[in-house]
């Protein structure tokens, strides 16, 4: 079949997992905080549990946020790698003439840039990491039907202990694995193409769960999937304003539905979302339109209060709020996602399994 192609419809309820996380980054290496907070975790960067993963709690990097995996300086058996890139969700090199693709590339030491822009001056680092062991991604978690995708245990070389620990945190699975994609995100969650970096997305974080959820970037002939995968970043995490910061909390159960010719997501039959209720629109830049936040606020204040330049309340010129799809689409037609969630942890959802 056309690997460009997608056939497959998935229609699920999802559990959120999105306290902060970092690029690549942010499962943490450490076990994550059993509370659940909407506040920026301590070690935590942008894509760990909220968008990608490996944490660097514990081991002198507190307070850096992983940039991205580096292409250059990359070796395999003490030798460099050439022309490292991802293709399809797959790291792919060349080595004296050879391509170097899926479970070859065991063994493969990376060069990743952390950086903390909140430092005076900012201050920028590298970080060792190698890939483990390479495994095919599971079938599950391949709606499209488009395959190539692998999964990387990554290990990070740890200076204090003079050793390799994991990267990852386990995952639902059990596994401590990552997914390659050919982009890179920063700390305001905007994601951004990088002839130089590439992230390497823990299953655990968000950008690897919008991944598995169907929205493969490079999947043509329906759309476009580089923006349903942003958006559904910006969705997952609750990053209403757009700005990398999430308002959500762990366990969070979420239905969500797309706009796509065929749509990959489907809205859950009424029975299986008793107790959600409709929340927002979502586009690239975070929610286009909305009903109301998935948890009240930490400090009590009122969400449009966050970013009162895109939410507005009601009864105000140009106000922001829909509370249905069609409200949303009236107000932004470009609106790429939708969904419904728990208020406040409902126990009506919290009794209710995923599926």
């Amino acid at each position: 079949m056309d690997h460009n192609k997608r056939e497959v419809v998935m229609t699920r309820l999802h559990i959120c997992y999105a306290t902060l996380g970092m690029t690549l980054w942010a499962c943490g290496v450490e076990p994550a905080p059993t509370s659940t907070s909407t506040a920026e975790q301590a070690g935590i960067g942008l894509q760990g549990i909220g968008l990608q993963g490996i944490g660097l709690q514990g081991i002198g990097l507190q307070g850096m946020t992983l940039q991205g995996i580096l292409v250059a300086g990359a070796t395999l058996g003490g030798h460099p790698l050439d022309n490292v890139r991802v293709e399809r969700g797959e790291v792919v090199a060349e080595q004296g003439g050879t391509t170097l693709r899926g479970t070859s590339l065991v063994g493969a030491q990376f060069q990743a840039l952390v950086g903390n822009a909140a430092a005076s001056p900012p201050a920028t680092a590298q970080v060792e990491y190698r890939v483990a062991a390479i495994q095919p991604e599971l079938a599950q978690y391949d709606p499209t039907a488009t395959g190539h995708t692998f999964l990387y245990t990554l290990e990070q070389w740890v200076d204090d202990t003079a050793a390799w620990q994991p990267a990852c945190a386990a995952d639902a699975d059990g596994r401590s694995v990552a997914i390659p994609l050919a982009a890179i995100w920063d700390d305001h969650g905007d994601r951004s193409e990088s002839s130089a970096m590439f992230t390497f997305g823990c299953t655990t974080g968000v950008i690897a769960k919008c991944y598995r959820w169907g929205y493969r970037p490079w999947v043509t002939g329906d759309g476009d999937l580089t923006a349903m995968h942003w958006a559904c970043t910006r969705m997952a995490r609750a990053d209403y304003c757009g700005n990398g910061v999430p308002h959500t909390h762990d366990g969070t159960k979420i239905d969500m539905w797309d706009t796509l010719p065929s749509p990959i997501q489907r809205r859950a039959p009424a029975l299986q979302t008793l107790g959600m209720l409709f929340e927002a629109g979502w586009d690239t830049g975070g929610a286009a339109c909305l009903s109301r936040a998935r948890w009240l606020l930490d400090d009590g204040g009122l969400l449009a209060s966050l970013c009162p330049d895109r939410l507005i309340p009601p009864g105000l010129l140009g106000a922001t709020v829909c509370n249905a799809m069609a409200e949303v689409l009236a107000f932004n037609p470009g609106a790429k996602l939708f969904n419904e969630s728990c208020l406040n942890g409902s126990p009506l959802c919290l009794n209710m399994s995923g599926r």
